[in-house]
């Protein structure tokens, strides 16, 4: 594993934070209500492209920069992460055998990391259970995930692939 693969995926990811709090931040878009969980869909997508010990440390380190830029309860969406991060890294390989299963992948993916937050949520005291739009906030970043997957996939199998060419070519 080349030190630049990982580069790349870090500063993928933090340009996906980036974009979480500011495009699709408190005051930006969110269609229907509920913003996609981007740093969920680049922490998903850099699965093929990385090994398995190192997806595991980018998913904690993207989770635990999310939780220092958000207001909730420390580390809950590090272990929400780390846990997406395994799943997506056992199912890796399903990623290039086609568009329709990457986005079966992607929109259950993102789904499992909305649920599981919700129950760590739950058992840290966060009373995420008896919000009335809970359904709609586990299900709409997995479809809006669903619709961003095609540019993000594109992109960061533009960016490794140029990575493996060399920047010049």
């Amino acid at each position: 594993m080349s030190r630049a693969r990982v580069a790349i995926a870090l500063l993928a990811i933090i340009a996906s934070l980036v974009i979480q709090t500011t495009v699709f931040g408190a005051s930006g878009i969110e269609p229907l209500g509920v913003a996609p969980a981007f740093v969920t869909l680049v922490v998903i997508a850099i699965g093929p492209y990385v090994e398995t010990e190192y997806h595991l440390l980018l998913g904690f380190t993207a989770g635990m920069l999310a939780d220092l830029m958000g207001s909730g309860t420390l580390g809950l969406w590090a272990m929400t992460l780390t846990i997406v991060a395994y799943a997506s890294a056992r199912v890796r390989a399903r990623f290039n055998e086609g568009i329709v299963l990457s986005g079966v992948l992607i929109f259950s993916l993102t789904l499992l990391g909305q649920v599981v937050f919700v129950v760590i949520g739950t058992l840290f005291g966060q009373n995420l259970l008896s919000d009335d739009s809970l359904a709609a906030k586990i299900i709409l970043p997995a479809v809006w995930n669903l619709v961003l997957a095609v540019p993000v996939l594109w992109g960061l199998s533009e960016l490794f692939k140029r990575r493996e060419r060399g920047w010049a070519t």
